[in-house]
């Protein structure tokens, strides 16, 4: 037997022959059959004679040329059912977008002026609370002491300056009258001893000293409290009782109250934990009205007017909207972004926004503008995410797909900012089932 050539032939048929990864040409297609070099054979492998593997590849062949039909043909150049229409032209005010988050229209930070260590927590985070309600409270009792004793140092320096401001009393001034008369008729008559020298000079100077002392006695009880007096024990009045009112300002910052009405947004203390003076443990937030910070660009920021209305959307609410209005415009830049944050005071009776939630805002500008809408159902994401719309072209009549630049809902339709000239066939019905360069056919015509 000669030597067998690399190729198939029926006599090859009988030796076996792989039809894996080889062509065979039948009716102008590649069916995996031309050329298929010689390798062993899977049916004789599998127990098949050399007759009966010829009919095992001409099954093969006949599955392989089922292709090559029409039938194929026909099903890709099917056209799809659409409905197309024309974009709508509206006009609208110009508008900037921008991300932020949502603020507290107050934030009160709670801390206790003195330090100590807490007896009772009245409060917890999310509950409702009124202006001037009790927080918390510290342990009062070195704090009282305190007090008690301030307020009884301020008594008696009260009783002090009522004495100094009343003076004598008037027995006490006539205690002293009667004790100045009777040295006086002392010294009269002792006097009278010394000038006839019956009377040694040194007990006449004794006499003579407690008549003066007396004298004296009597002239300042006529005359009163001293003005110097009066005004040292109007002194120490004072200075008691400010000390008192100290002591009775830390007995009072014992507890700590509500400085505003809202909702304890923060709580970090509990029963038996010491905290230090004006370190904040609870904050209370004010929720009605709420503000939204967002951060405007550079260049979009000289549209961006105080008091302008604004559209504020909240993602986790499902996209719910909230009318707004533009309550402070940044005048300095963030040096990092170079964005300018704006301010948007929304009302919130419903106490539906909560502090921190993310939200999409835009704000109008009274200027207007021309644009153009389709429905949010037209647009479609290429593979790469690409924003894009299907366009029909009647003379073709086939569909062509056109990246747009998506912008603001408008009603129950959305911008189109950029990739519509605004007289294209837009698919609004049917996109699904197309792709670039399917042919289509539009149901009910266009418009």
């Amino acid at each position: 037997m000669g030597k067998r050539t690399p190729y198939l032939d029926l006599q090859a048929a009988g030796e076996g022959f792989d039809l894996k990864g080889h062509g065979f040409t039948g009716c102008g297609k590649t069916h995996g059959f031309e050329r298929a070099r010689l390798q062993p054979c899977p049916f004789k492998a599998a127990g098949f004679t050399a007759g009966r593997c010829i009919p095992a590849v001409c099954l093969l062949a006949l599955l392989a040329l089922a292709g090559c039909g029409p039938k194929a043909q026909v099903a890709a150049d099917q056209p799809v059912a659409v409905r197309v229409r024309v974009p709508n032209r509206v006009r609208q005010p110009v508008s900037v977008a921008a991300s932020g988050a949502v603020e507290a229209n107050v934030t009160a930070q709670g801390a206790f002026q003195i330090a100590g260590r807490v007896a009772r927590v009245f409060v917890d985070e999310g509950q409702p609370v009124a202006k001037g309600q009790v927080l918390a409270e510290l342990d009062a009792a070195d704090y009282r002491n305190a007090y008690d004793a301030a307020a009884a140092q301020a008594d008696a320096a009260r009783a002090a300056s009522k004495k100094a401001q009343a003076g004598l009393r008037p027995q006490e001034l006539e205690e002293a009258r009667i004790d100045f008369e009777r040295w006086q008729d002392e010294y009269t008559r002792m006097k009278f001893l010394f000038d006839h020298q019956s009377l040694a000079a040194n007990d006449f100077k004794k006499i003579e000293a407690a008549y003066k002392a007396a004298q004296q006695k009597y002239d300042m009880a006529r005359q009163g409290t001293r003005g110097e007096e009066k005004d040292s024990a109007s002194a120490q009045l004072r200075a008691a009782t400010a000390q008192m009112h100290e002591a009775e300002k830390r007995l009072g910052d014992c507890q700590l109250r509500a400085p505003i009405a809202g909702f304890v947004g923060m709580r970090r203390i509990d029963v038996g934990d010491t905290v230090a003076a004006g370190t904040p443990v609870i904050a209370v937030l004010d929720l009605n009205p709420v503000k939204v910070r967002v951060a405007i660009p550079e260049a979009e920021i000289g549209k961006v007017r105080e008091g302008a209305r604004a559209t504020v959307a909240i993602p986790s609410l499902d996209g719910r909207q909230f009318e707004g209005k533009v309550e402070a415009v940044g005048v300095a830049a963030e040096p990092a972004s170079r964005t300018y944050t704006v301010k948007i005071a929304v009302e919130n009776p419903e106490r539906l926004l909560r502090a921190g939630m993310v939200s999409e805002a835009r704000i109008f500008s009274s200027s207007m503008m021309n644009a153009i809408t389709v429905p949010g159902d037209a647009i479609v994401r290429d593979a790469r995410g690409v924003t894009q719309v299907y366009v029909y072209e009647p003379t073709r009549q086939r569909v062509v797909a056109r990246r747009v630049e998506v912008g603001a809902p408008l009603d129950n339709e959305v911008e189109i900012r950029s990739g519509l000239a605004g007289n294209e066939q837009v698919v609004v019905a049917g996109q699904q089932n197309v792709r670039e360069g399917s042919p289509a056919e539009v149901m009910g015509g266009g418009r």
